[in-house]
């Protein structure tokens, strides 16, 4: 969750999970032109023409499983023209939320803060996304996987990068000395 002197994302829908069904709750997230102003502004786009998403939530004693789909039409600049160009996206998405865990217990007087031990597990499923104050930010799920979906290197269609023609190469000192040596 942002820190609260940080500004308010642009798009919030706020879920309390004590609302979601067990055999699941399906939420629809749409954003306003307002919205959508504030969403391009954040996100570096010439325009967001429309955001939508289709969620489905279900729970499971205190985790929450979701599952869904985000649908835009945006534009983005071409890196190669700079130009404006029509992008529609669509993007499935599946989380897994559990309540916020606990701070780790804090280190004992005697141990060296300099030395970490960090375990990294290939092959294993992500965390779960923490649930903080039992509230589930649709909106924010919503925005972090429209960025992630956006091409960062965007092409116009049909668009591509020109290759400078071959310069010759400078004519080299000796060769001028044997074009010398051969009118003698």
């Amino acid at each position: 969750m942002a820190p609260e002197s940080a500004s308010p994302l642009p798009l919030q829908r706020p879920v309390k999970v004590d609302a979601i069904k067990l055999r699941g709750t399906v939420i629809s997230v749409q954003a306003e032109a307002s919205e959508r102003e504030g969403i391009a502004g954040m996100l570096d786009l010439p325009s967001v023409e429309s955001l939508d998403a289709r969620y489905t939530l279900s729970r499971s004693g205190e985790r929450v499983k979701l599952e869904g789909e985000i649908k835009a039409a945006l534009h983005q600049l071409c890196v190669v023209t700079l130009e404006p160009f029509p992008v529609s996206l669509v993007a499935p998405l599946k989380l897994d939320f559990a309540p916020e865990e606990p701070d780790a217990p804090r280190r004992k007087a005697g141990e060296d803060a300099g030395e970490i031990d960090i375990e990294v597990r290939l092959n294993e499923e992500d965390p779960p996304e923490p649930i903080v104050d039992g509230v589930i930010d649709l909106g924010a799920v919503t925005l972090e996987f429209l960025a992630l979906a956006l091409d960062p290197y965007p092409r116009k269609p049909g668009v591509a990068f020109a290759e400078p023609a071959p310069e010759e190469p400078p004519e080299s000192p000796f060769a001028a000395l044997a074009r010398l040596k051969r009118s003698e």
